[in-house]
């Protein structure tokens, strides 16, 4: 008998229990179509991940408050902190502090609240923050602490309705600023920056020194403070050195986390490595009940049809022929589901990744491999009951029928 042939009577084997044959196909596409997107998700992840180290670098270290400090005590994260830090540590190439002040901008026809950003000009080049127009901060604007800001680009579309913001006035708070820069649209995933914090498109940033008060410079509370590492010292080393210095300053107080690039992005990997685990069980869950549907249809097809497996034997077919026809029944079904589990994961990733701003990336080959899985398990389901039928002796099937 031809392939053609036995195709043939796969697919009217197929079709003998439609509703059946229906349910256990939506097994294999359910399997198939949550394979898919955890491929999906998991190549999106890698590929972001690399992106964000290309974009935030790999040898900074971060600084940041941790909980809210006791009326009148230092507040855990200081100006100060960051100064000491660049003397102490001669690995220590760069620091940018960053200095959160809430704000507001009154525009024509609304208030509009922003968080002023005081910073230096580091902060945009350890960033590694891109500009529309204009040019970060000078070192003597800081040191003067001079009525300048940079805009991220959404906060430049926000403030500025009408016209280029650069080179033109925004009112924050009580104070006029002069916009020397604009920033371009930065690498971001859902609102969410590299590191897991704050857009930066959102922000108004203004020197540091601006925003402090003149009687207690050094105690000025800081957000953050990022450190740039020399490339001879690894940055997972230089991080429990900066956590120790840091404590003999506070006396031993720790209210403060110190991490790196690296682990941020590490920890948001695992937090994505989750759903694609929730992903994988519910695949091999769908697989587990398409196994379970195809080995009962299977079964009940060679009991109905005894009759017609021991004429065929009876006219000369053989035994490799009844096993490949009941094997190509499971294979047909499979495909069937697993071609439809291939769309609508393709469709359901595509859009989630298109919801949050995550990039989508699957390979052929991964869509090969689980299409493999698929066909594999339905071999494996169907494989005994086909042998069951290709070893039925016919006289004693047709006894049976009779």
């Amino acid at each position: 008998m031809k392939l053609r042939d036995l195709i043939d009577e796969a697919v009217r084997g197929v079709r003998l229990h439609r509703v059946r044959s229906i349910l256990t196909a939506c097994g294999f596409a359910a399997g198939t179509a949550a394979a898919v997107a955890s491929f999906a998700i998991t190549g999106g992840a890698r590929a972001e991940i690399l992106r964000r180290l290309a974009t935030l670098g790999i040898d900074l270290v971060a600084v940041r408050p941790v909980g809210e400090p006791l009326r009148g005590a230092e507040p855990p994260l200081t100006y100060g902190d960051a100064q000491d830090l660049g003397r102490a540590l001669g690995f220590v190439r760069a620091i940018a502090p960053l200095r959160a002040v809430d704000s507001t901008v009154l525009l024509p026809s609304e208030r509009v609240s922003v968080r002023a950003m005081g910073t230096t000009a580091e902060f945009f080049r350890l960033r590694r923050l891109r500009f529309q127009r204009g040019r970060p901060f000078t070192a003597a604007e800081v040191a003067r602490g001079d009525a300048v800001c940079i805009l991220g680009s959404e906060a430049a579309r926000r403030l500025v309705r009408s016209g280029d913001a650069y080179g033109g006035l925004v009112k924050v708070g009580g104070n006029w600023y002069r916009v020397v820069g604009v920033l371009a649209a930065q690498a971001s995933a859902g609102g969410q920056w590299a590191d897991g914090g704050a857009n930066p498109e959102r922000e108004v940033y203004v020197p540091i020194t601006h925003t402090f008060a003149p009687d207690a410079f050094r105690r000025q509370a800081l957000a953050e403070a990022w450190l740039a590492i020399d490339p001879s010292v690894d940055p997972e080393a230089a991080a429990p050195v900066v956590q120790r210095v840091l404590e003999r300053r506070h006396e031993g107080k720790q209210h403060f986390e110190v991490t790196t690039a690296a682990r941020l992005l590490s920890e948001h990997r695992a937090t994505r490595g989750l759903l694609n685990r929730l992903l994988w069980l519910v695949s091999l869950g769908a697989f587990a009940l398409g196994a379970v549907g195809m080995m009962t249809v299977s079964w009940q097809n060679v009991r109905d049809r005894r009759r017609e497996i021991a004429i065929r034997r009876a006219v000369g077919a053989r035994q490799g022929e009844v096993l490949a026809q009941f094997v190509l029944e499971g294979v047909v079904l499979a495909a069937a589901g697993a071609a439809a589990g291939i769309v609508a994961g393709v469709a359901a990733s595509g859009f989630a990744s298109w919801a949050s701003d995550w990039p989508w990336m699957l390979a052929p080959l991964e869509v090969l491999f689980t299409l493999a899985i698929a066909l594999g398990v339905a071999v494996s389901s169907t494989l005994y009951p086909a042998a069951y039928a290709a070893a039925l002796d016919p006289v004693a099937a047709l006894r049976f029928e009779g």
